[in-house]
């Protein structure tokens, strides 16, 4: 079932409901009744997208959640980690936002070595735990000591630091050390940020020419 069918169905469910509600508890149907109804449905609607996206630990619902998303960047994602290239592109050629596609670069790029269109886009994203997070790995694959310190200094997100533990293991070929920590940041990890990690990760174990742990 479709994401916007499942909609319309609970939102003829919520109908119904509220309909039965406000009958049995003999409230005087107003506009302004209707009107706080609807808020209230809508925001359970709202809601359970929300939790999905950043709380749920289920990765199926998850995955259904992006691959019939309606907005290109979750299309574009799961294409990209299912190694469909020619989908990928199609989904990408309809993107009009220079943040998403800024992010894109990053995560496409950053696995191909391509480090200077990685740092040029890093330059377009507002996070700053993100930039440090970026900046920190490209400085990790470039042994760039100094600046990896300087940009892990300034990350206080856990699962961003127990991600870089496990590239600076794995970049030492340390793979025991970059599975526990790899383990932990996903452990730790919800919503659409675990799916990305355990995806990416699936995606560079197939990769022969990986460069990364994530």
């Amino acid at each position: 079932m479709s994401p916007t069918l499942r909609n319309l169905l609970s939102m003829i469910l919520l109908g119904t409901a509220g309909g039965i509600t406000i009958s049995f508890l003999d409230i005087e149907p107003t506009p302004m009744v209707w009107i706080i109804f609807f808020v209230i449905a809508f925001g359970i609607l709202i809601g359970k997208d929300l939790y999905i996206f950043k709380f749920s630990t289920n990765m199926n619902t998850v995955e259904r959640y992006v691959k019939h998303s309606k907005q290109p960047y979750y299309r574009f994602l799961y294409a990209y980690l299912h190694d469909n290239e020619a989908e990928a592109e199609k989904e990408l050629a309809k993107m009009t936002s220079d943040k998403l596609r800024a992010y894109i670069t990053i995560v496409v790029e950053l696995h191909r070595g391509n480090y200077d269109l990685v740092e040029k886009a890093l330059g377009k994203i507002d996070s700053s735990e993100h930039r440090h997070y970026y900046s920190a790995h490209i400085a990790l694959l470039k042994n760039d000591q100094d600046a990896y310190n300087q940009h892990r200094a300034e990350i206080k997100n856990r699962i961003y630091q127990l991600s870089l533990d496990a590239e600076v293991a794995y970049h030492q070929g340390n793979m025991a050390e970059a599975e526990l920590c790899g383990q932990l940041a996903i452990a730790e990890s919800k919503g659409i940020q675990k799916y990305l990690m355990i995806k990416t990760l699936d995606k560079n174990k197939r990769n022969l020419h990986r460069n990364s742990y994530f």
